[in-house]
């Protein structure tokens, strides 16, 4: 298929929005979940809906870019945490993926790790290193996943560097808010390029390990540094101050079940999301719409959301933000992004890019609350 960016559980539109941001054209998304297909065609982005592991990675020989965004509920600290106690056998599965590109005889050996796993879609991070293995003419990988499986993408990492001649992989992480989203969800991206070292330069990463062809495995100093407005969740909305969120119902857990709408939105999850509503106007009132959440993500309010009342929300807390999306795989692509964000960010919270300040990251107490934010470096 004369596809020039391919994008693997391509959800309703997180990466492809934040491609398209940059201009990359020609981009192709594997989706399975039919609701998420129609969210992103409604929006104008190709779907193929199939399974990614049904596909063959030679049919794609005109992609250069790999995009990939797994699954994460087996690894996420909100979930039973399956994926976690099964990292030996998804690190194993890399082991034997690295392999296979020495020695065919061990071309599908990885496959067993779905039946050794206790949920099949811890195993689904495989797929990322096998089509970056496979692409015949990959130069560019992106892949987005929680934090827990850090690790998971370094080994991956290592293994494209030593099997595959990448020449810069990388493991940052970063956090939405940190490029302008009104929400603090932060996520682990693997970066691999296969003939240059990416720019980081304006990216805000909260942590960054790399190694490469010609480099050891070392740690790096993140960039804590940010150009961008810390947006709360109450600008971001249209809001007044003082709003707070409840989160939980009646429960008190030992999260608490409240937090102000005067910061970032806490990292949403489609079960609990669809509950959110504001204490002052209570439930049904108060609930937020899918508009509302979307907007908090990064997506325009008129993003066309579709599929059942769950399922809407389940696809607005899974995907990828566009201004997360847009900032790594540009970075990766080597294009440039950052007019990107600061479009998207007036688009759709009307925040005009001023005159270039810097913010640095300080730590911020709002009653019992504590949270992180970039505030403006004084000239």
């Amino acid at each position: 298929m004369a596809v020039k960016v391919l994008e693997g559980f391509a959800g309703p539109g997180g990466f492809s929005e934040g491609a398209r941001m940059v201009g990359l054209a020609d981009m192709l998304g594997v989706e399975m979940n039919a609701d998420a297909c129609a969210s992103a065609r409604a929006a104008g982005h190709e779907r193929l809906e199939a399974d990614i592991r049904s596909l063959n990675p030679g049919d794609f020989p005109d992609v250069s870019v790999w995009a990939s965004a797994p699954p994460c509920p087996t690894y996420t600290q909100t979930g039973k945490q399956s994926g976690v106690q099964d990292y030996p056998i998804v690190l194993e599965g890399v082991a034997r993926l690295g392999d296979s590109q020495a020695n065919t005889a061990h071309d599908d050996a990885y496959a067993d790790t779905y039946n050794l796993v206790s949920d099949g879609r811890t195993a689904l991070v495989l797929e990322t290193l096998k089509f970056a293995f496979r692409l015949p003419n990959v130069r560019v990988v992106v892949a987005e996943q929680v934090p827990p499986v850090r690790g998971i993408w370094e080994e991956m990492a290592a293994a494209l560097a030593a099997a595959y001649d990448f020449e810069s992989c990388n493991v940052i992480t970063v956090r939405a808010d940190d490029l302008g989203a009104a929400t603090r969800r932060i996520r682990a991206f693997l970066v691999a390029t296969r003939d240059y070292t990416p720019d980081f330069a304006g990216l805000p990463m909260r942590s960054w390990w790399s190694c490469g062809r010609f480099e050891p495995p070392q740690i790096r100093l993140p960039n804590l540094m940010s150009p961008f407005p810390k947006v709360s969740m109450a600008q971001a909305l249209g809001w007044p101050t003082g709003i707070r969120i409840n989160t939980r119902g009646e429960r008190k857990t030992a999260g608490g079940n409240e937090f102000s709408a005067d910061g970032p939105a806490v990292s949403m999850t489609g079960n609990g999301l669809r509950a959110w509503y504001r204490t002052d106007l209570g439930k049904p009132d108060g609930l937020l719409t899918y508009a509302q959440a979307g907007l908090l993500q990064g997506f325009p309010a008129d993003y066309p959301w579709t599929g059942g009342h769950s399922s809407k929300f389940q696809r607005i807390a899974d995907t990828v933000s566009p201004l997360v999306g847009t900032a790594v795989i540009g970075a990766a692509a080597g294009l440039p992004w950052e007019d990107a964000v600061w479009g998207r960010l007036e688009h759709i919270y009307g925040i005009s890019r001023p005159d270039r300040p810097r913010y640095r990251c300080v730590t911020d107490t709002a009653g019992s609350e504590q949270f992180d934010l970039f505030t403006e470096v004084a000239a």
